[in-house]
């Protein structure tokens, strides 16, 4: 049982030391979600398209992204790419319909970790949180540089 809370605490200290990029256009998800992971200790950010998502992860570094697929304007495969380009080790967690897991085995051969099908269980997805925190080096949560920056 000891090594049981060990592992939950040395679990959220992990957690607490990554940040969070949550891309939906369903605003109530997002801001729900926010409140969520705040509430345990994540650091994170809500955007709305897929624009918003590059600006984003241009101006900051982050650990781990969740990504809706169905986006205004730019959809979220092709925002993948792009975010994959400029933060190639962000891991990337797909979030999908029903009707559209090829969406989420597309986005996992364009770069994304895995996929999960909305409407998402909350256990379900701080379990893939948890795996994507334990994959990536969270220690790395420092603003993006501009390349003329010194």
């Amino acid at each position: 049982m000891k090594a049981h809370n060990e592992n939950s605490r040395s679990d959220a200290n992990l957690m607490a030391s990554c940040s969070v990029l949550i891309v939906d256009d369903e605003k109530d998800f997002v801001h729900t979600l926010l409140k969520r992971l705040k509430r345990r200790g994540l650091e994170c950010e809500g955007v709305f398209t897929g624009e918003e998502a590059i600006e984003t992860v241009k101006s900051r570094q982050f650990n781990i992204v969740l990504l809706d697929m169905k986006l205004p304007g730019r959809d979220g495969n092709s925002t993948l790419v792009e975010i994959k380009k400029i933060q190639p080790d962000a891991e990337v967690i797909i979030l999908t319909g029903h009707a559209s897991a090829d969406d989420g085995i597309a986005g996992m051969k364009n770069g994304a970790m895995d996929y999960l099908m909305k409407p998402v269980e909350f256990e379900s997805l701080l379990e893939m949180l948890l795996k994507a925190v334990r994959k990536t080096d969270c220690s790395h949560s420092l603003p993006v540089r501009d390349k003329g920056e010194k």
